[in-house]
């Protein structure tokens, strides 16, 4: 298997086990606040966070599996030469929004480490690093496809 394939795999999990997680709390607070008559207290926020972090994560999955939706009727209709001009451009420029996604990123990660969510006491810190951290993987598959670009424009 290859490391993009492993990645792939690993990513797979990461998302079936946070989906698997929110789904458990938000059914036991529920069951918790109609049966026992009293709520899970910390469950509501530990589920938003994990949606925040399944959404994060879901959009660099699917960047790697070629699902996000496109708008690609005009760029299907040029020369291969050109579309590998197009794709080129297109990896520069999206490089370059992950790159400042990514020291953004971090700034908010530094500025947000001290404060502590309400019910859990997570630093909201850690919540945030999913961002650059979705921008990093990001940026490997969009490195990965503006270097086959590049090739392919050397080779003909």
């Amino acid at each position: 298997m290859t490391a993009k394939g492993v990645l792939s795999r690993t990513l797979e999990v990461i998302l079936v086990l946070i989906l698997t997680s929110m789904v458990g709390l938000v059914f036991g607070n529920v069951v918790a606040r109609y049966v026992f008559n009293s709520a899970i207290t910390w469950a509501e926020e530990v589920a938003r966070f994990l949606f925040v972090w399944l959404t994060f994560v879901g959009a660099s999955f699917g960047l790697m599996k070629g699902l996000h939706l496109g708008m690609d009727i005009i760029v299907a209709r040029l020369k291969p030469r050109t579309r590998n001009i197009v794709e080129v451009v297109n990896g520069i420029i999206t490089l370059t929004f992950l790159g400042v996604w990514i020291v953004g990123g971090v700034h908010l990660i530094q500025a947000n480490l001290d404060y502590m969510s309400p019910a859990t006491g997570f630093s909201m810190g850690l919540v945030y690093m999913i961002g650059p951290f979705a921008a990093v993987l990001m940026s490997v598959e969009t490195g990965s496809r503006l270097a086959a670009a590049i090739m392919a424009l050397r080779q003909g």
